[in-house]
């Protein structure tokens, strides 16, 4: 326990993108071990980058996983017609050790997406353990409203300001001569 607790600081400290880390899903693979993603922020947005933790755990045992892991990552983007997809990104032959993967992706379609994580023992590379998939619902980004809503803002008040000054400095050069 203290090995864990250890190696958690330890990994706070050196990604301190852990410690931001708001949001947890497990699946139960071969009712052996446990895949937990986190990611930060909770409820992604279309256009941001989202920092993802991936743990691997052997519920046997009761710790992460100690040995090498070999994993492959992909993520993909449900399609309007029930059970079709579209993958955006793939990984393959990521080496996870201590049983933690640390990674980030920005996702850049808004709607329902899957991830999925297959996983293979360095000792044993041909047995692969699939996980069921995580979903995340990539929400609109409010980026490009918000930022567009600011200019035309910003434009109005400016162009106010500036007619109303204008208005003022006539005025006061009018009762001055």
């Amino acid at each position: 326990m203290k090995l864990i607790i250890t190696l958690l600081l330890l990994l706070v400290l050196l990604f301190p993108d852990i410690s931001f880390a708001n949001g947890g899903d497990q699946r139960v693979v071969e009712g052996k071990y446990l895949v937990n993603l986190s990611r930060s922020p909770f409820t992604p947005k279309a256009g941001d980058d989202v920092a993802m933790i991936a743990s691997f755990f052997d519920i046997q045992e009761d710790k992460l996983i100690a040995e090498d892991l070999i994993v492959k990552v992909r993520i993909a983007k449900l399609g309007e017609e029930r059970g079709k997809r579209e993958f955006l990104f793939e990984r393959e032959n990521l080496i996870t050790k201590g049983g933690i993967l640390e990674f980030q992706y920005a996702f850049t379609k808004q709607g329902l997406h899957e991830i999925f994580f297959d996983f293979a023992f360095s000792s044993n590379p041909q047995k692969i353990y699939k996980a069921p998939d995580f979903l995340l619902d990539i929400q609109k980004s409010s980026v490009q409203e918000t930022s567009s809503l600011n200019l035309y803002l910003g434009i109005a008040i400016g162009a106010i300001v500036g007619f109303i000054g204008g208005w003022i400095i006539k005025r006061s050069r009018q009762t001055l001569l």
